[in-house]
């Protein structure tokens, strides 16, 4: 599947590739060593990360985006959804 894919970020209220989404939240959080970024506010606490790495969010091509394409807005509120998202956290406290 290509790496070029753009997704709607509910937290960050912008369209982004999924390679920044993964990218943005191996950043430290708060303070961060010289030459560093820190974590964005909006991915600290972000939810989306084991839909986006699943790919269960609506993505269209960059090309497609490019071309006037966007991509949906993702339903946190579904079944599935809360679900996957459920199992991630559940994953992370154990």
């Amino acid at each position: 599947m290509s790496k070029e894919l753009m997704f709607y970020c509910i937290p960050q209220q912008a369209f982004m590739r999924t390679t920044n989404c993964e990218n943005l939240r191996k950043r430290p959080v708060g303070k961060a060593p010289a030459g560093a970024q820190p974590k964005l506010r909006a991915c600290e606490r972000c939810t989306m990360y084991p839909l986006v790495d699943g790919r269960k969010v609506p993505t269209v091509t960059l090309e497609q985006y490019l071309g006037g394409d966007k991509p949906k807005v993702s339903n946190l509120q579904t079944v599935a959804n809360k679900k996957i998202i459920q199992e991630h956290l559940a994953r992370q406290a154990s």
